[in-house]
């Protein structure tokens, strides 16, 4: 089964991806790809305690797209989560491709457009986005399990702005 969600939200591992998600998908495995946590032994040991239960590991999106192909035909359901639609872009040029990418949260900073109540773009967002697609990567704005997910073209984002 494996790769049941691959996530970009910068909150990484919090309420919404382990109990809205997890309840629904059950993961047994957590890999958050983020350089910065990585490289961070107190972030690291945050985001492995955030999860009882659920075995997490915190790797580089390198290590990450190393692993990508074997952990998708490992022995039941793995979250993969990353912080931003640079780290996805760094993960599919590195070969690692998922068929489809969840948005679930990349929240307001100065110079991001609202896209939805939860996803805010900037130009650097919208070069990866077109990247992405142009990879084959299925873009999907979506919360929660039980929220209907919605193409990010159907936002208007197909633009360049």
């Amino acid at each position: 089964m494996s790769w049941a969600l691959v996530r970009v939200d910068d909150r990484l591992v919090h309420g919404q991806v382990l109990l809205a998600w997890g309840g629904r998908l059950h993961p047994r495995r957590i890999v958050v790809a983020d350089d910065a946590a990585a490289g961070s032994d107190w972030e690291r040991d945050l985001l492995v305690s955030g999860a009882p239960g659920v075995a997490v590991q915190v790797v580089t999106v390198a290590e990450a797209a190393e692993r990508f192909s074997a952990e998708a035909s490992a022995e039941g359901a793995a979250f993969l989560l990353l912080r931003d639609l640079g780290a996805a872009l760094e993960l599919v040029r590195r070969g690692a491709v998922p068929a489809r990418l969840n948005l679930g949260g990349l929240h307001y900073a100065a110079g991001k457009e609202k896209v939805s109540d939860y996803v805010y773009l900037d130009a650097s967002d919208r070069q990866a986005v077109r990247e992405l697609r142009a990879a084959g990567v299925s873009l999907e704005v979506q919360d929660v399990p039980s929220s209907r997910a919605v193409a990010l073209a159907e936002l208007g984002v197909e633009e360049a702005r």
